[in-house]
C-alpha cells in the first residue's frame, strides 16, 4: 500500500515542484499585480471547469467501463461546449476578470475541460500511469514554453502566461487525443438513450461538494481583488500556494484509501486504517509546515521578489487552518469509501456559509490579514464537522486522532516495507 502512496506522492510532488517554479517565474517577472491576474485567470478557469465537470469528469470513470465511450465522449464534451458559451456571459456581464482576458479564460476552460475528457477515460480504462505521464506533461510543457516566452522573446507580461497555457494544454489534448482514440475505436458497446440524465444526474451529486468547497477558498481572491486590488491578490496567492502544496501528503494518502475502504467488508478494519493514516498525514503535515512558518519574511522576498514580503503572513494566519483541514481530506474519503457522500458535502457546505457569513460581517474590507482569517476559519469549519462525524462513527475520542509513540513505531515499519522486494 505505501508503494502506491509513494508513487502517486512522488509524481504529484514532481508537479508541485514545476507549478512552483511557475510561480517563481511569474512573481520575478511580472511582479505582484501581474502575479495577481495570473491567479484570477486560473481560479476562473478551475470555476468553469467545475461545472464542465458536471457532465464527464471523475464520474467518467465509473460509467466509462459500463458505457459506451464515444457516446460518453461526445455527451461530455458538448456539456463542455454548453457551459463556456453560459460562461462567457456570466463574464460579460461580472467583471470577475479583466475584460481582455475573458475570451482566453473562455477558451482555455474549453480546452482543458476536452483534455479533462480525455484523461479521464484513460483513467476509466485504468491507464494510470499514462494519465499521469500527461498530467506530468501538461505542466513541463507550461513551464518550458513561458520561460522561452520571457527569457527567449523578452516578453514579461501576462500574455507570455497565457500563451504557455495554450501551447501546454493544446499540446496535451492531441496528445491525449490519439490515446483516447484506440479506446473510442475499439469500444463495441452499444449506445443507449437517456445516458446522458445519468451522467447529469450523477455527476450533478458529486460535483455539489467541489463547487461548494471552491466557493468556500477560492472566492475570497475575487473579493480581495476587487476590494485591494491585484497586488495583494499576487501575494495572498503565492502564500497560498505555499501553504496548500502540504496537501499532496493527504491527497497522495487518499487516493490509496478511497478504494481501500470501498472495497473492504470490514467497517473497522476500515476506520483503523483511516485512523492511522491520518496520523500519519498530520506527523508529515507538521513537518512541512514549521519550515514554512519559521522562515523569515526575506526569504520569500528572495524566492519571488521584492513585491513579496507578505507572503510569510498569509503562511502564518493560513497554517492553522491548513493542519485541520488535511485531517479531514483523509478522513472525508473514509465517508467516501462507504458511500456517505452527504458528509463531505454537508462539510462544504459548512465552509461556504461560513465564508460568507465572515465575509458579510468584514465587509467591504478585505485585506491579507482579514481574508486569510476568513479562509483559516473556513477551513477549520470544515474539517471540524468532517472529524466529529468520523469520531462517532468509529467510537474514538478526539485525543484518539492524535499520533502516539506507538503510531510512530507502526510508520517506521511501513516505510521500511517500501525498501523490500
Amino acid at each position: 500500500m505505501f508503494k502506491k502512496i509513494a508513487f502517486t506522492f512522488g509524481i504529484k510532488v514532481i508537479i508541485a515542484v514545476l507549478n512552483l517554479a511557475i510561480v517563481i517565474l511569474l512573481s520575478r517577472n511580472i511582479g505582484a499585480a501581474g502575479k495577481g491576474e495570473a491567479s484570477l485567470i486560473v481560479t476562473s478557469i478551475a470555476m468553469i471547469l467545475l461545472f464542465c465537470n458536471i457532465v464527464g469528469g471523475s464520474s467518467l470513470v465509473y460509467f466509462v467501463p459500463r458505457h459506451n465511450i464515444f457516446q460518453l465522449f461526445i455527451l461530455s464534451n458538448a456539456w463542455s461546449l454548453l457551459v463556456c458559451a453560459g460562461a462567457y456571459s456570466v463574464f460579460l456581464a461580472f467583471p470577475l476578470v479583466p475584460a481582455e482576458a475573458v475570451i482566453p479564460v473562455i477558451l482555455l476552460s474549453l480546452i482543458s475541460s476536452f483534455l479533462a475528457t480525455n484523461l479521464t477515460i484513460l483513467l476509466g480504462r485504468e491507464k494510470i500511469t499514462t494519465h499521469n505521464l500527461v498530467s506530468l506533461l501538461q505542466t513541463a510543457a507550461n513551464i518550458i514554453i513561458l520561460w522561452l516566452m520571457i527569457k527567449g522573446l523578452n516578453r514579461s507580461n501576462i500574455g507570455s502566461y497565457i500563451w504557455s497555457l495554450y501551447g501546454a494544454m493544446g499540446l496535451c489534448l492531441l496528445v491525449s487525443s490519439i490515446l483516447v482514440y484506440p479506446l473510442i475505436a475499439q469500444d463495441k458497446k452499444e449506445k443507449e438513450s437517456g445516458l446522458a440524465a445519468k451522467l447529469f444526474q450523477y455527476g450533478a451529486y458529486s460535483q455539489a461538494g467541489h463547487i461548494m468547497k471552491f466557493m468556500s477558498f477560492r472566492c475570497t481572491y475575487y473579493m480581495l481583488s476587487a476590494y485591494s486590488g491585484e497586488v495583494l491578490l499576487g501575494i495572498f496567492s503565492n502564500g497560498v500556494s505555499l501553504v496548500e502544496s502540504v496537501f499532496l501528503v493527504s491527497n497522495s494518502i487518499a487516493t490509496v484509501l478511497y478504494p481501500k475502504v470501498s472495497n473492504s467488508k470490514d467497517p473497522v478494519y476500515s476506520q483503523t486504517l483511516t485512523l492511522q493514516l491520518t496520523k500519519f498525514s498530520i506527523v508529515l503535515c507538521i513537518a512541512a509546515l514549521v519550515p514554512m512558518v519559521l522562515l523569515p519574511s526575506s526569504f520569500y522576498v528572495w524566492l519571488f521578489g521584492p513585491e513579496f514580503a507578505g507572503v510569510q503572513q498569509v503562511i502564518l494566519l493560513l497554517a492553522p487552518g491548513v493542519l485541520f483541514y488535511n485531517i479531514a481530506l483523509v478522513t472525508g474519503h473514509y465517508f467516501s469509501g462507504i458511500g456517505k457522500f452527504r458528509i463531505n458535502t454537508w462539510a462544504n457546505l459548512t465552509g461556504l456559509i461560513t465564508t460568507i457569513v465572515l465575509a458579510w460581517a468584514w465587509y467591504p474590507k478585505f485585506g491579507i490579514w482579514e481574508v486569510g482569517i476568513i479562509s483559516t476559519i473556513s477551513y477549520i469549519s470544515t474539517a471540524v464537522l468532517v472529524m466529529v462525524y468520523f469520531v462517532k462513527e468509529a467510537g474514538i475520542s478526539f485525543r484518539q486522532l492524535l499520533p502516539h509513540y506507538s503510531d510512530i513505531q507502526w510508520l517506521r515499519s511501513e516505510v521500511k516495507g517500501l525498501f523490500k522486494n
